[in-house]
């Protein structure tokens, strides 16, 4: 059973998972308490090719990476979820906003041109908080609190809802738009097509975090950090190493991979094999 490895504490990690994703803009604070890092929670990582520089989305804003130390970009707190580096300079994005704002909570669908100095809304302000968001060419899909993965073929102004239930992450095949995995918060993967109850993928690892590189294999973490990999869309996998720690959140979309866990962020150059972690400031 595909649920076999999940111990007691494999399902409290799972949803600790599922509450982590989804906070208020109510408690934010500006500063992390003391020996954590300035991020709070991390939602997204990934690399913009518009500068090749690193940008993380968090419960305490968006920062970049310069030389391994975060700079929080427009000095903006908002929770930033469903973080995801579309293009070059192309950023999407939901959440809560920044702690005094104006703007409408949930953000909605959300979108920055100028590397998050400036986020213009999309579509659902005010009524969801979508926390996993992926692309494969013009097609955006998220995934809301309200249990429905979302498909857009327009930019992400209108919406087909594609499926219900209870997910943690998303990832869209880059060459095919329509197909699309999910993991469950019962760390199932399973694959999700519009009209269709989703179909659990047979045989693969518990999943929490997924993502699909460019060249079309699968990758994904699961509840306590071990990185898995399939290359034959879900038939069989390899372990190729853990990251030791909960996973926040994950990239594997440039030839550089990124994760984030509780104990900080990682990067890899060999696909997995070995991870080093990226130096960043910790608030004192």
């Amino acid at each position: 059973m595909l649920l076999a490895r999940s111990t007691g504490a494999t399902g409290a990690v799972i949803a600790a998972l599922a509450l982590g994703a989804c906070t208020s803009s109510i408690d934010q604070k500006t500063s992390a308490p003391p020996g954590e890092t300035v991020f709070g929670h991390v939602h997204g990582i990934g690399l913009n090719p518009g500068d090749d520089r690193v940008y993380v989305a968090s419960h305490q804003g968006v920062f970049r990476l310069d030389d391994g130390a975060p700079t929080l970009i427009a000095d903006r707190a908002q929770d930033t979820m469903g973080f995801t580096i579309a293009g070059p300079d192309r950023f999407l994005a939901s959440g809560h906003p920044a702690p005094g704002s104006t703007d409408p909570n949930p953000l909605g669908l959300i979108a920055s041109t100028d590397r998050a100095a400036s986020w213009s809304p999309l579509s659902l302000a005010g009524t969801s908080d979508l926390h996993s968001i992926d692309t494969a060419g013009d097609t955006i899909h998220a995934y809301g609190a309200d249990g429905q993965i979302l498909s857009s073929q327009d930019g992400g102004r209108s919406w087909e809802t594609i499926a219900r239930g209870q997910f943690i992450d998303i990832a869209a095949n880059p060459s095919a738009p329509d197909q699309l995995l999910a993991t469950t918060e019962t760390a199932n993967l399973v694959s999700v097509t519009a009209g269709k109850e989703p179909t659990q993928i047979a045989g693969a690892p518990p999943l929490v975090l997924i993502d699909r590189t460019s060249s079309d294999e699968i990758v994904g973490v699961d509840p306590v950090g071990a990185v898995f990999i399939s290359a034959d869309d879900g038939d069989s996998w390899r372990e190729t190493t853990s990251l030791d720690s909960r996973p926040e959140a994950f990239s594997v979309r440039s030839g550089t991979w990124f994760a984030a866990t509780e104990d900080g962020l990682f990067r890899s150059s060999d696909k997995g094999k070995a991870w080093q972690r990226i130096l960043v400031e910790e608030a004192s």
